[in-house]
This record gives structure tokens, sequence and C-alpha cells, in this order.
């Protein structure tokens, strides 16, 4: 939109005038906000840098290499791939007058084997901070969808009305780095915002830091990966404060955050001391995080089987009571018996042999329903339900609740035997 407010059009002309990034600055871009990277296979490795292959034999442990050709430390990935693409972001921070000025860059790279690589850089947004705390924004236009991400148009002030994912806004830019010459006030300074800063937005710093002691603790002791936590979810940071004071004083390193907030759930599950540094700063994050989900997963599943125990022994209890007058009953034509189903655990049996929802569904608690079972050598082959109101065949499924060859059959044995199975149904038990 078109500069309008006195504040507005000061920013425009302000920024007409800030200082242009310099040679050095974009080659210390280059070197400092991307990864150096080679990609290797089984015979070589070339540095997407310069393009040019080298020998494996120049490959550690680590995975890691110099370059021969132009000397730049690389890390090694095992892959196929001759090509490569990566976009980053980095800002300059500049004083101007009383405001506090933050300059972002979008900086593209380009990799291919056997050519140097190629960069694209370019300013894409400007934040223009008062003592007070109000911000404009000045750059492109932000096209920020599921299938475009682009910086493009004129450079004209921005309102930033529409949230996006992770519940950041469309004109937040992260900043990988900042530039070493990038000035801060100094009252931010004071609360640890500087060059440094990592894992927020510098707005997100200068509204979260001077009212949130936590954060500022995170922010001087340099512990990014965490203070990003706090501007997504608080919450963990403030319910897992006392074990991020014990990662503090040991200096422990946490390959992944969001593991190690999910293995503080696990120890809080267990009844772990989470004031322990034994727990809290395991040497093996990932190994112990899954061993203590195996535990977890393998103690409900003793849960699921005791409630399952409990369940059927209760469900027995009244079974019995319902099922008592019609136990013994049996029909036989040919090879085929048919007879009742006298407890739960049978229910269980026959639902697994013929892989239907008999005892998943509960049916050996259904009002009105006789359930009755169709066998050949003592194998069900069907399952039968009775109606005991209506004194008619609700349903009669074998294998995957599919009909058997002896589906007429067993219908047939059962309507002739109705009358049998109604006389007992109306029978009182003394």
């Amino acid at each position: 939109m078109k500069a309008r407010t006195k504040l507005q059009i000061r920013v425009k002309r302000l920024s007409e005038k800030l200082p242009r990034i310099t040679k050095s600055q974009e080659e210390w871009a280059y070197s400092e906000c991307l990864p150096h990277l080679a990609y290797a296979n089984k015979s070589s490795a070339f540095c997407l840098d310069c393009g040019k292959m080298f020998s494996l034999e120049l490959v550690n442990r680590s995975k890691r290499a110099t370059c021969p050709h132009c000397n730049t430390k690389l890390k090694v990935e095992y892959t196929r791939k001759t090509t490569h693409k990566k976009v980053n972001y980095f800002a300059i921070t500049h004083i101007v007058e009383e405001f506090q000025v933050a300059e972002y860059f979008e900086l593209y790279a380009y990799y291919k084997k056997g050519k140097p690589v190629k960069y694209f850089l370019h300013a894409i947004l400007e934040d223009w901070i008062l003592p007070n705390g109000k911000i404009t924004k000045i750059g492109l236009l932000h096209n920020c969808t599921g299938y475009c991400d682009s910086w493009t148009g004129d450079w004209e002030i921005r309102e930033d009305r529409i949230k996006y994912y992770y519940n950041s806004r469309k004109y937040d830019v992260y900043a990988r780095k900042y530039h070493p010459a990038s000035a801060f006030k100094p009252e931010y300074l004071k609360i640890g915002i500087n060059k440094h800063l990592a894992g927020m937005t510098l707005i997100e710093a200068i509204t979260i830091i001077p009212t949130e002691p936590k954060a500022e603790t995170l922010l001087k002791a340099k512990r990014f990966d965490l203070l990003e936590t706090m501007v997504s979810s608080s919450g963990a940071i403030s319910r897992n404060w006392p074990s991020i004071r014990i990662v503090l004083r040991n200096k422990y390193k946490i390959n992944d955050v969001s593991i190690w907030f999910d293995y503080l759930d696990l120890l809080r599950y267990f009844n772990k001391d989470l004031h322990n540094a034994k727990y809290v700063c395991p040497k093996d994050l990932k190994k112990e995080h899954d061993r203590l989900v195996a535990k977890k997963r393998e103690r409900e599943r003793m849960e699921e089987i005791e409630r399952k125990r409990k369940h059927i022994a209760e469900a027995e209890l009244l079974f019995k009571s319902k099922i008592e007058k019609f136990v013994g009953i049996q029909f036989k034509s040919g090879n085929i018996l048919v007879k009742v189903l006298e407890s739960v655990k049978e229910f269980e049996e026959e639902g697994d042999i013929l892989k239907h929802c008999l005892f998943t569904n509960e049916y050996y608690a259904k009002e009105d329903s006789l359930i009755l079972s169709a066998r050949i050598d003592n194998v069900p082959i069907e399952t039968i339900e009775v109606n005991l109101s209506s004194m008619k065949i609700e349903q009669s499924r074998g294998l995957q609740n599919q009909p058997t060859e002896y589906n007429q059959k067993i219908i047939s044995l059962v309507n002739r035997n109705l009358a049998k199975i109604r006389k007992i149904a109306r029978q009182k038990i003394a």
C-alpha cells in the first residue's frame, strides 16, 4: 500500500536513504548463512561450492572433508543427487534517528555438479520500530500459500493482518543470522538482544524478553534452540523450567528439542526425578526416548490386558444369569452341530476364529438376543443370532461376516428348533 500517514511517509523517505548492502556483506552472507556441503557416492565426491570432484579418501569418519580445490570445509552427504537448492534469510540492523531498524534479505543458492554455486540475494523487508513499540513495515509483497512462497512487487508499506501456518505472521522473517556490523540500541543490548539473536524475530524478542525473565535467561545463555520454543509454546518452558536450569548448568546440548520435551513428559509419566541431571541430560537422547516409549507402550498393553480381564470377569457374571436356562441347548443335522455359546470366553474365541465383531461389539450383553454357534467337527463355521422377542434369525455369518456353503442348512436347522428355544425362553428360573 502507498504511504499515507505522516509516520509511513517518513519511514518511506528514511528507507530510501538507508545504505545498501556492500560487497563484503554479501560475501559474509555467502560464507556464513548457507551450509557448505559435498555429495558423495560409492566412488567419489564433489564439492557443492565449486562443483569439482575429489577422492573419498579425504572424507573422515565424521563425514567431514576439506575441498582440495576451493579449500572449503564441507559436511558430506551420501546421495545420488547432483543438484541442490537452498534458501535462507539474514538481517542487518541499523539505528536511524529514534528508530531501531531491521533490514531482511533473502539468499538463494543453486548447486550443480561440475559448476560453481550460483547465488541470488535481494532485500525483502524492513522493520522500523519506534521506542513506544509501534512498528512500520516496508518491503516487497509476500506471496505465501501452500504452493508459493515468494517476495515480489514494489517497495511499499506492508500491513501484517493475516495469520499463517504455525501461528506466524505473513511479514515475520526469521533471520538465520545477523551481520556482525549490526547496530542495536543500548536498551536492547542490556537485555541480551544483539547480533547473536536467533530462534525468534527481533520484534518477538523486543516484545517478549523485557516481560519474560526466562526468555532473557535463555537469550543470554545463547540457548536459541529453547528460545524458539518460548515463542511457539511458552507453557512447555514454564512447566519444565527446573529441568532447563539443569541443562543450562551442565551446558547440555539438546540435539532435538521437541524429542527432549517428549522425553521429559515420559520421565514425568514414570515418576522420575526431573531435578536430576542423570535423567534430564541423557548421553543418548534418542535411545533413552525410544526406550521409555517402548516401556510405556508395554505398560499400557499390560494395563489394557488387565482392564480386559476385569471387564470379561464382570461380563461373565452378568452373562451367566442371562444364559443359565439355555445352557446345554444343541441340535444336530448330519455333520452340522448348532450349540449355544455359554460363556464370554467362547464369544471371544469364536470372534477370533471367524474374524468378526461378535466379541468386540459385546453381543454377549445384547438384550433379547441368543447367540448360537454352528460347527463341524467342533470347529466354528457360522455364528447365528436369534431375536428372543420375535423368535426370528437376525443373522448367520461365517468367516469375515460372509455366509458359508452350509448357510441355508444352518438356518433351516435353527428354524426347525425355534419352538424349543421359545419354550425354554418362557421358563422361569427357580
